[in-house]
């Protein structure tokens, strides 16, 4: 099985546009797990939905929790990502780090290597006129859709 671990930071749609990616490329996690700072944390119910919308569309319900750090407090993020990536024991990760702010991406790499990760995961938009619009609003070749773990579709 895959978890889907998705950070949010200032830009919700572009977590939202790089799970969507995922997903169009095969993605079917048992589990998505959104991580976020208190400061960004009205954004989750939105979010959610998304979340819950696209997989729907795709045959599937992901079971959908949802993570807040206090904001800019590394120790919590550190303590947060160990439990989390512990909990997640054996299945495969996906790392949607795409707009998730420094802190939390560090957190979320050093923690996870102890896991199964399969891939970090970052959509660059080449364009930033565009940057509130759905995935399948946004002309695909001005995303780029990055495997930091390498897989040959990057």
């Amino acid at each position: 099985m895959t978890v889907h671990v998705a950070l949010l930071g200032r830009t919700p749609w572009a977590l939202v546009n790089t799970y969507y990616a995922s997903v169009m490329r095969g993605s079917r996690p048992r589990a998505v797990y959104v991580v976020t700072e208190r400061r960004y944390s009205r954004s989750l119910p939105k979010i959610v939905e998304a979340l819950r919308e696209i997989s729907r569309a795709y045959g599937f319900e992901p079971a959908i929790e949802t993570r807040v750090i206090d904001d800019d407090d590394f120790q919590m993020a550190d303590r947060v990502f160990r439990e989390l990536f512990s909990e997640i024991d054996g299945e495969d990760v996906i790392l949607n780090m795409t707009s998730g702010r420094k802190a939390l991406v560090a957190a979320a790499i050093v923690q996870s290597r102890n896991c199964n990760l399969r891939e970090i995961l970052y959509m660059a938009l080449l364009d930033v006129a565009f940057p509130n619009r759905p995935y399948m609003m946004l002309p695909i070749h001005m995303q780029r859709l990055k495997n930091f773990l390498g897989d040959g579709n990057d």
